[in-house]
C-alpha cells in the first residue's frame, strides 16, 4: 500500500521530488468506510516537506452499500469555503486498480472523537461539565452552519435538490426501504409497519438545505474542548434540517444518559441551535425523522447482517448487529407509540 501510495502521490504532486510514504495506520473506528492514516515527506527544490494524510477507501462489504465515494467528495470540496470545520478532502480516485477499490485522500486533524457509551470505568464521554458545554456549543454552531449552506451558490445541485421537504422525506423513504429490502432474509413486521407509518405521515412542504447524515456524537474530533472537525460524511444530501436534529438526539445515540448523545439536554439542543442561526424546530418533523432514524439504523444493521451471512465480509462487528436487531425494533415500536421504553 504504501508504494501504491507515493505512486499516486507522485501523480497528484507534480512538483514534488522523493517522495516517501511512511507506515500506514490501519484504524477500526468508522464502519462504513475503512480508514487509513500515513505520512508523507517529499522535497521541492531545496526545501523539505512532511504531512499526515488519511485515506478512506471503499470496503469490499458494508453497511451503506452500494458505495458511491464521489458526490460526498465533491460536496466536501464545493463547501471548503464554508464555516462548516470538517477534514478537507484533496485528492478522488475512481479506479479499482490503484488500491484495490475507490477511495479518497483527506488531511488528518489530530484530536480525539469522543463515543456515546460509558468507558470501561463506567464514565461518561464528557464528565467535564466545563468541556461539554464548550462542545455542546459548538455542535450546535456547527449544525447551523451545514444547515445555511447555500445549496445553489456552492454548485450542490449534483446532489439532486429536492422539489421541497415533503419530497425529500419521500425520497429517505424510499432509500432506507431499498436497504430494509436489499438486506431481507425474512419477514420483518416491525420494519414493514414503521415504512407504512411514514408514508402514510409524511410532512407537509418545506425548506429543504444540506443534511449531513450521520450528525451525532462519536462523528466529530475534539481539541481544546472544541470541534475541531466534523467526519462521516457518507450519507450528506439536500433534505429536511430536521431529519439531522432527529439523528442526533435519537435514543440510538443516548445509552444510559437523558442527553442527546451524553452531550446536551434535548431542550438545550434545539435551543441553541436556533440561537446559531438553525431552521425553525417543527416537532411533528422532528417525530417524523425520530421513527425515520429508528427505520435507518435497522438498515444499517440488517445491511451489515446480510453482508455476513452471504459471506461477503468477515467482520464480526457486521455480524453483532444481528444481536442489536431487536432492540432497534424496540426503539421504533416506542417512536410510534406502540410500547413503553
Amino acid at each position: 500500500m504504501r508504494e501504491a501510495l507515493a505512486t499516486f502521490l507522485a501523480s497528484k504532486m507534480p512538483q514534488a521530488d522523493d517522495i516517501s510514504v511512511g507506515a500506514v495506520t490501519r484504524h477500526t473506528e468508522g464502519f462504513s468506510l475503512q480508514t487509513f492514516s500515513f505520512d508523507v515527506s517529499w522535497r521541492e527544490g531545496s526545501s523539505a516537506h512532511q504531512r499526515r494524510l488519511v485515506v478512506r477507501r471503499e470496503p469490499p462489504a458494508g453497511l451503506l452499500e452500494p458505495y458511491d465515494l464521489e458526490p460526498q467528495f465533491l460536496a466536501l470540496q464545493a463547501i471548503a469555503d464554508s464555516p462548516v470545520r470538517f477534514p478537507r478532502v484533496l485528492w478522488y480516485e475512481a479506479d479499482p486498480a490503484v488500491l484495490s477499490a475507490p477511495f479518497y485522500v483527506m488531511e488528518w486533524v489530530a484530536g480525539e472523537v469522543p463515543i456515546p457509551a460509558l468507558d470501561a470505568h463506567g464514565r461518561p464521554p464528557f464528565p467535564d461539565e466545563q468541556q461539554r458545554l464548550s462542545v455542546g456549543r459548538d455542535f450546535c454552531r456547527i449544525l447551523a452552519d451545514i444547515h445555511n449552506v447555500d445549496a445553489r451558490a456552492a454548485d450542490l445541485e449534483f446532489l439532486d435538490m429536492p422539489r421541497d421537504a415533503r419530497q425529500a422525506a419521500q425520497r429517505a423513504v424510499d432509500v432506507w426501504e431499498g436497504y430494509t429490502e436489499r438486506a431481507r432474509l425474512g419477514p420483518m413486521p416491525m420494519m414493514t409497519e414503521a415504512l407504512c407509518w411514514l408514508r402514510n405521515n409524511l410532512p407537509p412542504e418545506g425548506d429543504v438545505c444540506l443534511v449531513h447524515g450521520d450528525y451525532r456524537t462519536g462523528n466529530f474530533i475534539v481539541r481544546d474542548d472544541r470541534i475541531a472537525a466534523f467526519l462521516d460524511w457518507e450519507m450528506v444530501h439536500l433534505g429536511d434540517p430536521m431529519e439531522d436534529l432527529a439523528w442526533a438526539m435519537s435514543k440510538i445515540w443516548r445509552g444510559e444518559s437523558p442527553r442527546a448523545g451524553y452531550l446536551l439536554d434535548p431542550n438545550d439542543f434545539t435551543a441553541w441551535y436556533q440561537e446559531a442561526g438553525g431552521a425553525k424546530v417543527d416537532q411533528d418533523r422532528l417525530h417524523f425523522y425520530e421513527v425515520l432514524s429508528g427505520v435507518k439504523m435497522a438498515s444499517i444493521m440488517l445491511t451489515g447482517v446480510k453482508a455476513w451471512h452471504d459471506g461477503r465480509t468477515r467482520d464480526m462487528r457486521m455480524a453483532i448487529f444481528d444481536q442489536q436487531v431487536p432492540g432497534m425494533y424496540a426503539a421504533i415500536a416506542g417512536s410510534l407509540g406502540l410500547i413503553q421504553l
